[in-house]
């Protein structure tokens, strides 16, 4: 099948519409920040074309989304910056990257090309590593049926997944009311307090690249509930799993049947707000998570039951860690210690990875410029093997981002067990 024709119509850099005050000029990394990949997040959020003669056309939208851009820059001014030497952002306005293209087919068609396809074009450049210095780059693209994409790649060095919903929340919030004013709390570099970085410093390296494949899978609320009964069955212990524990353990046993190998499970946790509030308010800007691993040596250890019990003593070890921590010094050396430790992990041994990030109860169908909530919300192809869970447009059930080489998700996608519970998902 024939690729789309994409025509570039515009390319712009957008700046802030006030200057940055010279007090706000230097903004440090955090730690967190400095010890985070060097890679981008890539979001895309799909609108079909409203039935409603209150559409705007896509040349109205491109003029909503460049001078709301502009707008929300000022209080989002970091952004605008450019990185300096891993350790702060030259807040100087040099703006962000914003395109216009566009496509020669209805929207609904694009579906029938491979993942990576699609990739190229809503993303104007290659969305986990852009050739830019730029810490923004986003593309509007519009099809001939009217509907419109948004495809928008941020810097891990500024935001972590919930930092950068919440910056697009406040974008589609300026768009919707000129009058907005967002309030982002930059103070991640009091908190986590940067150091002056040497070869022996915790730092996660950005892991070799793979031509990937991408698919997405649906679990219904009735076949989630199914899911935990058929996790909590399989062992005495009756642990009753959260949804999130539950997707996670069975899409790690899924991908490691019939024929297993040694592997790691990797999974986030959400520093903000949980037993810290005090030292680590819920609602920091920047970078805020620390990855735990779960390994399974041989094939006995991929027991959903052990895995649950493994993902959730994982998760509180950290929280339980950090719980009584009382000053930013004392943060910053367990967080380091915690890092190391993730590090000594997962470069020790030549086990292959599998990410899982849950973006559950993340306000992403919010994202509404004023023409209606996102169809879609999707993900660029992960260059590494990565499962990214959800909430479906509807937030009755869980949609779940699969990313394998080609050859490992043909094995998955033939796996009987996961079709007890989840049915692979395309289009709109």
């Amino acid at each position: 099948m024939a690729a789309p024709r994409l025509v570039l119509l515009s390319k712009k850099i957008i700046k802030p519409s006030s200057p940055t005050p010279l007090s706000h000029r230097i903004q440090k990394l955090s730690l967190m920040d400095q010890m985070g990949t060097h890679s981008y997040s890539p979001f895309s959020f799909f609108y079909p074309k409203q039935d409603t003669a209150s559409s705007p056309e896509p040349t109205k939208v491109f003029e909503i989304l460049e001078k709301s851009l502009s707008k929300v820059l000022t209080a989002y001014y970091p952004f605008a910056g450019r990185i300096r030497d891993n350790s702060l952002i030259e807040c100087n306005d040099m703006g962000v990257e914003l395109s216009h293209v566009r496509i020669d087919c209805p929207m609904s068609t694009i579906f029938n090309h491979p993942h990576t396809d699609i990739d190229n074009l809503i993303f104007p450049d290659d969305p986990w590593f852009p050739s830019t210095e730029s810490l923004v780059v986003a593309q509007l693209s519009h099809f001939k049926c009217g509907g419109v994409v948004l495809g928008a790649s941020f810097s891990h060095k500024v935001s972590d997944g919930l930092s950068t919903i919440k910056f697009l929340r406040d974008y589609a919030m300026v768009a919707r009311n000129s009058e907005a004013k967002p309030s982002p709390l930059f103070t991640g570099a009091s908190i986590f307090q940067p150091i002056k970085f040497s070869s022996s410093s915790p730092v996660i390296v950005d892991p070799p690249r793979k031509l990937n494949a991408s698919k997405r899978y649906h679990f219904s609320t009735s076949k989630l509930k199914a899911l935990k009964a058929f996790v909590s069955a399989d062992s005495k212990s009756q642990i009753l799993p959260t949804t999130v524990e539950a997707v996670t353990a069975f899409l790690c046993k899924c991908v490691n049947t019939p024929t297993f190998k040694p592997s790691l499970l990797v999974q986030a946790v959400n520093l903000r707000g949980t037993n810290n509030d005090a030292l680590v308010p819920a609602d920091l800007f920047g970078n805020a998570v620390l990855p735990f691993a779960v390994s399974a040596a041989n094939k006995e250890e991929i027991n959903l039951q052990r895995l649950v019990g493994e993902l959730r003593k994982g998760k509180e070890k950290i929280q339980d860690t950090l719980k009584y921590v009382k000053s930013e010094e004392l943060l910053c050396s367990t967080v380091s210690e915690i890092a190391r430790e993730m590090n000594e992990q997962t470069s020790s041994n030549d086990m292959p990875m599998y990410r899982f990030t849950s973006l559950r109860k993340f306000p992403l169908h919010d994202i509404n410029f004023g023409w209606g909530r996102p169809r879609r919300v999707d993900m660029a192809t992960y260059p590494v093997n990565m499962f990214v869970l959800m909430d479906n447009l509807s937030g009755d059930g869980v949609e779940v981002l699969v990313n394998l080489e080609e050859g490992e998700m043909s094995a998955f996608e033939s796996n009987n067990e996961l079709h007890q519970f989840a049915s692979p998902f395309s289009g709109l």
